[in-house]
Order: C-alpha cells, then structure tokens, then sequence
C-alpha cells in the first residue's frame, strides 16, 4: 500500500441511511472510499438519536464522522435529478430500505447499472416483517443477542447503545465489498442488495443456533437460559471494581493454584479439568479468588494475572477507557470538534493497515456543508458494461489460507467459503484449533459453524518443510487470517514480512486480543475476554445492580472476524483497481468493542460521569423495555422512540384509561414515572403471545419483536420466510442447522453451506493439485510429520 492511499481511493459512496445502518457507509470511508452523507434539508432523522449531549446527537457524529454533506429535497424534480447525476458518477448507494424518500431502489438500481445499490433494513425487503420499525434495542432482541445477557431470574437484557446495529452493518459492509469485488470481474455491473441488518447481526451473534439445534436433533432437549457470564467467563470483585478471570487449560490452572499458595487441598489431578473444577467452583474457589483479589485493584490483578500466564482483564468504566495506558499507547481515540465548543474523543477507527490508522479524520459534516464542492467535483460517469452478467458466487476464484482459531480468524474465512473463495484450513493435531476440540472430539456444533464450506491442509508448520510448503501455497493465494497469540506468526517464520516477501500482493489479516503493539500488546485471552476493558462488561448491566450481570456470548468474536474479511476484502478490491498491491490489515479485538461503542464513550467524554448502565431504560425514548409475555421464558421487546410512538403503543393496548394521562405527554414525562408504565404494559403483556404482541405494537408504527433466542431463528416466520436456517449433514454430528444469509443481491449466488472438515481431511488433493507432490511425496510427508490426515497416519 502506499503512503497516501487506502485501497478503496477512488469510489465514490452516497449514503442516505437514517437512524440504522449508518456505520456500512463509514466503514468503505474509513478505507479509502469518498462518502457523501445524502439528507433532505431538514437533515436526518439520525441527527437526534441518543445520546445527546450539549446538543450534538454522539451516536450521528461516530458514524458519519469523515463523510461529507450533501442535502438535496426528493419532492422537487430539481434535486431529483441531482441525484441521478450524483449516481451517475458514484460507485454505491446505501438506502434505508425499499426506498429513498418518493424513489424505489429498484427503479434506482435499474437506471444505473453500474451502481451497487444496497438497500439496508432492519429486517430485509422480503417476509412478513418487512415492513416493520426497529431500534438498535429491537434488533438485539431479533438477533439474538439479548436473549443470553443477564441473570436467570431477571429480564433479558438489551446491548447498550448502538452495538448490535452496528455488528449488522459491519456484516453489510462485507456485503457491498462482494458486490464491488464483483463489479470488478464483470466489466462495471452493478446490482441491488437486500440487507437484513437482523440476519446480519444472527450470523454474528456466536454459535447458539448450531448449538442448541444440534442437541434437538440428538433428542436432547433445547436449554437456552440467560446463566449472568457463566462458568466459562466469570467476574470476580476486587477493591475498585471487577475483573473477569478465565481458568481452562491445565496450565492456567497451574499458575493459578501457585498463585493461591498451593494449597495441599487442591492438588488432586482431577482438578486440572476445567469439569473437575467446575464441582469446587461455587464453594472453594470463587471465595478464594475475591479473598486474594480484594486488596488489590483492576488494573493490578489482571497484570499480576497475565504476568502468570493466566488470562484476567479489568471491567473498566467509560471513564477508565478513556484514559487507559493500553489505548492511549494505540492512539485509539482522537479528539475531534462536533460542533462550536463541543469536541469529543471519537473512537479512532476499526482497522490499521500496514500500520496507519484506518478511520475517520473529520467532524461528521453540518447539513448540506458540501453540496456545492461534491457536485463540482463529480468527475467521469461511471460505465456498466453492454451486457449483463449471469449470477454467480462473488468471491469465485480467490484462495484463502485459514490459520484462524476459536472465532475470530475462523470467522473471516467462513464469510470467503461461503460466496465462493477456496479457503484452506491450515492446523495439526499438534497445534489445532482449540474451538474444535473444546468438547473432547475434532468436531462440534461451534467449530461447524465456523469453519463450514472449507478444505483442511494439515501441516505442522513448526518443521522446515512444512513452513517451505506454506510458502509454496501463499504464492497461489490472495489472503491470509490468523488471529494467534501477538507474534506468533513471526516467531513460526511466517508472519507478514515472511509470506508478502514471498507474494507481495498478499492481503493478510492479524487479529490479537489487545493488538500488535501497545503497552498491554502481550496480554492473552479470549474474546470475551475483551469486553470488560472496551466497557461492555460494565455499560451491559441493570440499572440498580453493582456487580455486572454478563452475558454467554463471545462478543467480538464474530464481529472481530467479519471485520478482518471486510478489511483484506477491500485491499483485494483495491488491488483490481491498482490502488493497492497487497496490505496488512490488524483488528485489536478490544478495539472492536470500543468502536461499537463509541458513541457512549464520546458522550462520556463531554460530559463526565454521564454514561452508565441503564439496563432496558434508553436516553432516546419511554417506554423502553423487555416484558414477560404467556408461557415460559416468553419476553416480547417493546420501544417507543417519541409521542407518536407512545400514541402507537397506546392504541395497541386498546386505549386504557390510565394511559390517557396527559402528565404522560413527552419522553422525558414518561421516562419519570418508567416502572409505573413497564408495571402497567408487563400486565397486558403476560397473558398474550410475544408474536401477537409485536403484530399489534408494529400495526402502529411502534419497534417491537419477539425475543429470538437460536432455536427461534430456525421457526420465527420472518426467519422462516428468508430462508435463515440451512440443515446440512456434518460428519461427527450428523443433522444440524447453520446461519445462513444475511443478504442477497441480483448478481449474488450463496451463501454455500457445506460440511465442515476434519483436520487435514484435503491434504492429499491440496497437496497434488496446489503443492506439485505425487503420492510417495505425500507418504513420505506425513510419515514424517509435516503433512496431517483423517485419520490420523
């Protein structure tokens, strides 16, 4: 990459989102593209969503931050036709759904042939919900994520802020980068997708649904209940606040049993099992870790922790993160002035490529600020080609080397597996990936998911030869993902200086836990792991309670992946254009949290002490909740953004008296007496269905769903009616259900949704058809231990 261009340099993006889906059009800015924020004179709706401060709407300012601003008025024919001549010279267009003010994406798609015109929504163009309004709240409950946070005998819990709207917008990002990287292949052919910010945000909120579908099909039952962190992530309190303290591996066990003084009760081997642990947890080892823990403070038990090889992270506050040493160390925030005297530490960006920070440089733009300079400066029309291409998958004929573990890395190359890329799972039985054997077998529901739709090269990449045919096979490959321990990769001789001196046009993705450099670079763990010091641990809580409630989901995992797909994927698009050659693209895994989440910690920043947890209650409107509806664990998610909503929610209810109040006129007004109404709205809400409930809240324009937990997602009708679930046959588990689509286009064809496989299960066919190796070689090989099969030589 040089100096001064990022590889999409050169496209031109119309954004015209409103309140959701804002952060797809930011993220091809953060990478190079020009984006122009397209609002009516009034300005977007977007532009009040909470939170506010000193009038500057944050959650607008993050993600537009580096846009500029063109206002046109839709209703005249005037600026109707400013448009089309603005899409004439652009590359994408991102709408709020079916349309753009008076036009019809399809008629906009149509007239402009080159044009990617990705139509955003909460819950996609086609099904029963199509039509229906959501909030960031709403969509956690569709997605997926709400229904795993909080405690058992409490509510389910919202994600704060704009979290989930933006996993979905991040997965809508990868979309449009298939459609650009398409667009390549076929001459200039455009084309129109359906994004489901919903379906979206399902194919990143970890693996509950092959999980719990796995077991129905084996006659097991379908548990799904809220469990606070559980076992796996726990938090302990120490003198400032709490950390999360993760003890697997016998190894971490070890450390952490010296840690305690070795006390002669605890050295039975059968405690070097998490399950033989998991018997002594409540009683014995959780009293002992807050004992040892309570003198100390956050910051100084994770670093004594890490320092002993046992992964422990800080559950800091809004406040901490902005001063933390690790992000100041990474230049994570910078300082950017909003408005007249309101300036705000912005989160500084998802990605670092080669080095630089990949994100906004500039305020979000004042209405219309640039309408005047972007118009003059249009230049050349855009051409699609005479004729139009047939469909076919996006991604056909890349190749991509897989060295992913857990579900970050494993992530980014199942979004390639599934739209056509080649992608070879690189592992051994000497070093796999640890999601596969987490359940005492080499296959399970979480890795299938995962690692669905590639082949498996088994290769020990600690031995000469096995590193040389590593070497042999990035020289045929387009992208690389790895998201080992930080330095890994270099130590093994085949980090990104290794394998981009070999192919220069390499586009390599590294994802570590705290990043590649910066004070606590070194620091290990899981992503969930990275919640509690990017604040999610902390901001993802009720209202009335100290200790942090938690949540089971891997939380950034996925995200995290998806992120390092939407980076190399844009490198590879800007390697067609001959932007770029190839580039190095890093993902902080703690950086993807604090990014979702920048708009709070921006607001924290202006106002101090302003942004704490609020459970289900939202800055934006009241009533602003999740309501247990008839049968067991039954809960509906009800929003009401403004008065026109409250009046929605009321005719809902059938117009009771005591909703007629007219003390109750004004979010502010309901937002005082929020217990009194979530009393009143949870008695019309137990004795009906969560689906009835929804029907008549979305009759009158008011954002409600259904709780989706993963074995609704395969039976709710809007799930159902996009075809979400895909049955495969896996072997080692036999029948299950995997994520499917969270979008479809014209000239798209997938998702392909294949078997996972077992380790080296292609290192034969790999190793003739790619490596030049006969079959004596291949004998030779794995008799000496550089190439793996199933089974095992």
């Amino acid at each position: 990459m040089t100096e001064t261009s990022f590889p999409l340099a050169g496209l031109r993006v119309v954004d015209a989102t409103r309140e959701l889906g804002q952060l797809t059009s930011r993220l091809l800015g953060d990478l190079g593209a020009e984006v122009v924020k397209l609002e009516p004179p009034e300005g977007s709706p977007g532009r009040t969503v909470a939170p506010v401060r000193r009038g500057v709407s944050l959650a607008f300012a993050v993600r537009n931050a580096g846009k500029l601003g063109v206002a046109l008025d839709l209703a005249g024919d005037a600026d109707v036709a400013r448009l089309h001549e603005l899409l004439a010279h652009a590359d994408v267009l991102v709408t709020p759904g079916a349309s753009l003010g008076p036009l019809d994406a399809r008629e906009l798609a149509d007239a402009h042939p080159h044009l990617v015109v990705a139509a955003v929504s909460p819950f996609g163009l086609t099904g029963p919900y199509a039509s229906w309004a959501a909030t960031s709240a709403v969509l956690s409950a569709a997605g997926g994520y709400a229904f795993k946070a909080g405690v058992p005998d409490r509510e389910p819990l919202f994600t704060p802020g704009g979290v989930v709207d933006d996993a979905g917008s991040i997965v809508g990002a990868f979309a449009v980068l298939a459609a650009l990287f398409q667009r390549e292949q076929t001459g200039g052919a455009g084309q129109l997708l359906d994004i489901s910010l919903t379906h979206a945000i399902a194919t990143c909120s970890d693996w509950a649904m092959p999980n719990v579908m796995a077991r129905v099909y084996q006659g097991m039952g379908a548990a799904e209940t809220r469990n606070g962190s559980g076992p796996v992530y726990p938090t302990f309190r120490c003198r400032d606040g709490y950390v999360r303290l993760v003890v697997l591996s016998p190894r971490q066990w070890q450390a952490m049993r010296a840690w305690l003084g070795e006390p002669e009760y605890l050295q039975d081997p059968m405690f070097d099992s998490f399950v033989g642990r998991f018997e002594i947890a409540t009683t014995v080892l959780n009293p002992l870790y807050e004992e040892l823990f309570a003198t100390m403070t956050m910051d100084e038990v994770s670093l004594e922790a890490q320092q002993r090889g046992i992964v422990c992270t800080p559950a800091s506050k809004p406040a901490d993160i902005l001063v933390n040493e690790h992000l100041t160390s990474r230049a994570t925030f910078r300082e950017l002035a909003l408005a007249d005297g309101v300036v705000a530490k912005v989160a500084s960006g998802f990605f670092e490529l080669d080095g630089r920070r990949a994100g906004p440089q500039t305020p979000p733009p004042a209405v219309g600020e640039h309408t005047d300079a972007v118009f003059a400066a249009l230049g050349e029309r855009r051409v699609a080609p005479a004729t139009r291409p047939e469909a076919a998958p996006p991604l056909a004929g890349l190749r991509v080397m897989d060295f992913g573990h857990g579900g970050v890395g494993v992530e980014a190359g199942r979004r390639y597996a599934e739209y056509g890329a080649d992608v070879i799972k690189i592992e051994s039985r000497t070093y796999p990936d640890f999601i596969r054997i987490v359940l005492g077998s080499e296959m399970n529901p979480s890795f299938c998911s995962s690692s669905r739709s590639k082949r498996a090269l088994g290769t020990n990449a600690k031995t000469p030869e096995g590193r040389e045919l590593l070497f042999e096979l990035v020289q045929q490959s387009d992208v690389v993902i790895e998201n080992n321990s930080t330095g890994t990769m270099d130590k093994l001789g085949i980090g990104y200086d290794d394998l981009s001196a070999v192919n220069p046009r390499i586009a390599m993705a590294s994802s570590q836990l705290m990043g590649s450099h910066g004070a606590w670079s070194w620091w290990r763990g899981y992503g969930p792991s990275t919640q509690p010091p990017g604040g999610l641990l902390h901001l993802w809580n009720y209202a009335d309670r100290d200790d942090p409630a938690g949540s089971v989901s891997i939380f950034p995992d996925h995200v995290a992946g998806c992120l390092c797909a939407v980076g190399t994927l844009a490198t590879l698009v800007g390697r067609e254009r001959g932007v770029v050659q190839g580039a190095h693209v890093e993902v902080a895994q703690v950086e993807a949290v604090v990014n979702t989440l920048a708009d709070l910690l921006a607001a924290e920043s202006v106002e101090a002490g302003s942004v704490v947890p609020l459970g289900n209650a939202s800055e934006q409107g009241a009533p602003w909740g999740m309501y247990r509806c008839a049968g067991e664990e039954q809960w509906v998610a009800i929003t009401c953004r403004d008065d026109d909503d409250w009046q929605g929610l009321v005719a809902a209810l059938g117009a009771p008296a005591w909703a007629a109040d007219a003390a109750l006129a004004g979010v502010e007004a309901r937002r005082a007496r929020a217990a009194e109404l979530d009393a009143a709205i949870g008695r019309w809400t137990a004795g009906l269905a969560p689906a009835q409930i929804a029907a008549a809240c979305q009759e009158h324009g008011v954002p409600a769903v259904p709780l989706i937990n993963g074995q609704a997602m395969t039976t709710d009708p809007q799930y159902v009616a996009r075809g979400f679930a895909v049955n495969i046959d896996q072997p080692g588990i036999g029948r299950i259900d995997l994520e499917g689509a969270a979008f479809v286009g014209d000239l798209v064809v997938g998702p392909d949704i294949r078997p996972a496989p077992m380790v080296g299960e292609h290192t034969r066919e790999i190793a003739k058809e790619l490596l030049g190796l006969d079959d004596a070689d291949v004998d030779r090989l794995l008799a000496a231990g550089v190439l793996e099969t199933t089974p095992p030589v």
